[in-house]
C-alpha cells in the first residue's frame, strides 16, 4: 500500500508533507515522490498521525477485561481501532488471584487468535499490590503485599505479553519487587498509594517508571510534605493523566503540562465497560456503577473509571491546555511507547515501525485507521 500525498506527523513532531509506503505491516519508506507498484491511495493532503496507544483500559461495549471471553476482547479491540486507538493494554483490577489469572489466560488466547482490531501489546496488572487507604473502586478485601512467585506465575500465564504493574510502594516487600519486575524488562508505575517524599523517591531509584492516574488513588500535594502527587510533579517520571475535565479539573491539567511538558505525559482513558454504549447502569468491580452524562461513578458517588476515548483526550488536552495538537498527539502515542518500552516497533511515524495510521478529516476527526497497514 502507498498513501500518496500525505501530510504526516514526524518523529520530529511537526507535519511534512510526503508519501508513505507500507509492505507487510510496515512503513518500508517515507518521502516525496515514491513510486511503485504498491496499491495506491490518493490522500489528498490529509494529516495522518501515529496510532495512539492506551496503556490504561478496563473495558468497552459492555465487555470488562475481567470477564470478558477471548472473542469479546477481540470486539472490544475492533472498537477500540476505530476510535484511533491501535494499541492497548488490557487493565485487571483487583480481584482474587484465580480470576486475575483467569482473564490473563482470555487475554492471551485473544492475543493469539488477532488479525485485526487494536493490537493487545500486553496486560496492565492495576492491583492487588495497593493501599486500601486509596483504593478507588478496588476490593479491598483482595489487597495483599507483591509477591514475586505471583507475578512469575501471571507472567507464565500471559506468555510474550508485555507486563506493567501498578502497585503501592510504601508497602513493605515493594522496592524488592520493583527491582525484580524490572530486571525482567517489564515495567511497574506508583498507584493507589499513600507514600511520602522519601518512599516514592525510593520506589524511583529502585525502577518504577512512572504513576498511575495522577492525582486519582494517591496521596496529594501539602504544603509540608509534596505527598505522591507532587513528588510526581517533581520527578522526572511519567504520569499518566485521565483528560477529561472530571478526574482531573482541566486547571490542574494545565498545570502538570506546565510542569512536566510534552515529553513526560501519558494520556490514558481508564475506560470501563459502559464506553461506546451511553449512560445507564452497569457493573464494576464487584459494585453497581451509574454512568450519567458520560460521567461514571459508585454509587457512593465516587469515581468508577470513565468512558474517555483516547482521541478525545487528546482533543481534550488541546482546550485545556496551551498543548499544540501535535503535542497532544504525542502524549497518547510515543509517549506511551517509551512508558512500556514497545517505542521500538510502534509509536512514530518512521521508517522500520508498524504501520499504525491514524488518517484525519480536514477538522480533524478520524477518517480511517490502520492497524499494522490493515483498515479497522
Amino acid at each position: 500500500m502507498l498513501l500518496k500525498n500525505a501530510v504526516y506527523l514526524d518523529r520530529d513532531g511537526t507535519f511534512k508533507e510526503g508519501d508513505i509506503l507500507v509492505r507487510d505491516g510496515l512503513i518500508k519508506s517515507i518521502g516525496k515522490g515514491i513510486e511503485g507498484d504498491d496499491e495506491q491511495i490518493d490522500l489528498n493532503g490529509k494529516r495522518v498521525i501515529p496510532g495512539l496507544i492506551d496503556v490504561h483500559f478496563h473495558g468497552a461495549v459492555g465487555y470488562d477485561v475481567m470477564d470478558a471471553t477471548p472473542e469479546q476482547i477481540l470486539e472490544i479491540a475492533d472498537f477500540l481501532a476505530k476510535e484511533g486507538t491501535t494499541s492497548f493494554l488490557p487493565t485487571t483490577i483487583t480481584a482474587g488471584i484465580e480470576d486475575i489469572e483467569s482473564a490473563l489466560a482470555n487475554i492471551r488466547e485473544a492475543a493469539s487468535r488477532q488479525r485485526s482490531g487494536s493490537s493487545i501489546e500486553g496486560v496492565h496488572i492495576e492491583g492487588p499490590y495497593l493501599n486500601e487507604l486509596y483504593k478507588g473502586c478496588h476490593d479491598t478485601t483482595k489487597m495483599k503485599r507483591a509477591d514475586i512467585a505471583e507475578y512469575e506465575k501471571f507472567r507464565a500465564i500471559a506468555g510474550d505479553l508485555k507486563f506493567h504493574v501498578t502497585l503501592a510502594p510504601e508497602i513493605e516487600g515493594s522496592l524488592d519487587f520493583i527491582r525484580y519486575v524490572r530486571g525482567k524488562n517489564d515495567t511497574v508505575a506508583i498507584g493507589h498509594t499513600n507514600a511520602n517524599y522519601d518512599e516514592v523517591c525510593n520506589a524511583l531509584l529502585a525502577g518504577a517508571a512512572g504513576f498511575t492516574h495522577l492525582f486519582n488513588g494517591m496521596r496529594g500535594i501539602h504544603h509540608r510534605e509534596p505527598g505522591t502527587a507532587g513528588t510526581a510533579l517533581l520527578s522526572d517520571a511519567y504520569v499518566e493523566l485521565i483528560c477529561d475535565g472530571v478526574h482531573v479539573d482541566r486547571h490542574m491539567v494545565d498545570m502538570v503540562y506546565r510542569l512536566k511538558g510534552k515529553d513526560r505525559i501519558v494520556l490514558v482513558t481508564d475506560a470501563m465497560l459502559a464506553t461506546g454504549l451511553g449512560d445507564g447502569e452497569y457493573m464494576f468491580g464487584g459494585s453497581k456503577v451509574i454512568v450519567k452524562n458520560g460521567i461514571a461513578r459508585n454509587e457512593d458517588g465516587g469515581l468508577a473509571s470513565s468512558t474517555l476515548t483516547l482521541y478525545r483526550a487528546v482533543r481534550n488536552m488541546t482546550e485545556f491546555t496551551a498543548a499544540t495538537f501535535e503535542e497532544a498527539v504525542q502524549m497518547a502515542s510515543i509517549n506511551p511507547a517509551r512508558f512500556i518500552g514497545i517505542d521500538h516497533i510502534t509509536g512514530s511515524i518512521e521508517e522500520g515501525k508498524r504501520a499504525d495510521l491514524v488518517i484525519l478529516n480536514g477538522d480533524d476527526t478520524i477518517d480511517c485507521v490502520y492497524v499494522k497497514g490493515i483498515r479497522a
